[in-house]
């Protein structure tokens, strides 16, 4: 079975080598982006199964790359986690990013993250076997 491929798009160098470490062992291939403009680019280079998008970045926000992303017509349906250490940004990360979930940062997260994305994974896997079932069905 092919790695499911996880994009992170988070100007925090650090935060980058966490997380490839934490997934990287988990049998994912892990891809990284330190701006917004980087994160839209690599959407289209890698097709991530996940992006991990913080919401405050240099070059703009977690909103300004979804933007992006709807207007190229790469999104496809990527689920997206939006985290960040700004508790303001839950209700915009869900407005307006429309994210599958938002995550605080801090040190729980390296605990919770695996399984969020896990489960995330298998809800997109889920809905997407629902809707092949629904166009058979209608033949």
């Amino acid at each position: 079975m092919a790695k499911r491929k996880i994009l992170v798009i988070d100007d925090d160098l650090l935060w980058h080598r966490l997380l490839k470490r934490l997934f990287g062992g988990m049998e994912y291939d892990v891809q990284s982006a330190t701006s917004c403009a980087d994160g839209v680019r690599m959407v289209e280079q890698h097709k991530p199964d996940c992006i991990l998008l913080d919401f405050h970045l240099g070059d703009g926000d977690a909103v300004s790359v979804c933007s992006a992303l709807k207007r190229s017509g790469k999104e496809l349906n990527i689920p997206v986690i939006v985290v960040s250490s700004d508790p303001g940004a839950e209700i915009t990360a869900y407005a307006e990013c429309q994210a599958s979930y938002f995550v605080l940062k801090g040190s729980h997260v390296m605990a919770e993250l695996p399984t969020i994305v896990k489960k995330i994974l298998l809800n997109d896997e889920t809905r997407a076997c629902e809707k092949v079932l629904r166009i058979e069905s209608s033949f």
